[in-house]
């Protein structure tokens, strides 16, 4: 129990809780790279990673499970070994392929939760009606330029990513600019939320978006709720 000396004198941490919990973490680039590694440290029991990617040089400014000489190399085959270096006692399981309607359910069978590291709103789209149809909470997040964004997804208690943006936007063309730092700040908030919600510690983000801005260092919340007219998620919302 040495490892988790630190975690266990909080009052209100169950350790337990963790150890028994099953997280799907979906793309292990910048979000994912940070809430995995934060995930594994704190003792989740298993972690299934899955992304169809493999690590490139562009990629190491903010993707910190990988390193040069993952370059080449699928980035779950990498990030496995990384997160089990770090702490044994989580099994990790890997996916190399993309999130699709056709996996989803066989990918997120049995998870508690879903922490989505997507750099693509397809399949942001994909883990939110997963999310609405199972009822599973999912722990959005998201960053573009020097904003991030983060909340918790959970129908019928919260509205779904689909209330918040009725029409999946475009996807902007050409690389996405960003500060390595960015992805890591929203992937350590993603994996903050994901943590109390297993453990059913502090409040959540359930029905608040967090905006945060790495050029003014702000951090703003949101408060947003279910559409009833939602065609996501509006039947349940109600």
């Amino acid at each position: 129990m040495g490892r988790y000396l630190r975690h266990t004198g909080l009052l209100d941490w169950d350790q337990g809780k963790l150890a028994e919990a099953c997280v799907l973490v979906a793309g292990v680039g910048g979000l994912g790279s940070a809430s995995s590694l934060y995930l594994a440290a704190a003792g989740v029991g298993r972690l299934r990673l899955c992304d169809p990617d493999r690590v490139e040089l562009p990629d190491l400014n903010r993707q910190v499970l990988y390193s040069m000489s993952s370059l080449g190399k699928p980035k779950v085959e990498e990030a496995v070994r990384r997160l089990s270096g770090l702490n044994p006692e989580t099994a990790v399981e890997i996916f190399e392929e993309r999130v699709t309607e056709e996996n989803i359910d066989r990918l997120a069978a049995e998870c508690d939760i879903i922490v989505d590291g997507l750099d693509n709103m397809e399949g942001r789209f994909v883990l939110n009606a997963y999310s609405v149809r199972r009822r599973v909470p999912y722990v959005y997040g998201a960053i573009y330029g020097w904003q991030g964004m983060a909340s918790l997804i959970h129908p019928p208690g919260t509205g779904c990513l689909s209330c918040l943006m009725p029409v999946v936007p475009p996807r902007p063309a050409g690389m996405i600019p960003v500060p390595g730092f960015l992805p890591g700040t929203i992937g350590l908030i993603q994996a903050a939320e994901a943590i109390k919600h297993l453990m059913g510690a502090g409040t959540d983000l359930g029905g608040r978006l967090l905006i945060y801005d790495g050029r003014s260092m702000t951090f703003d919340l949101v408060a947003w709720g279910g559409n009833t007219e939602c065609s996501m998620c509006g039947t349940v919302s109600k």
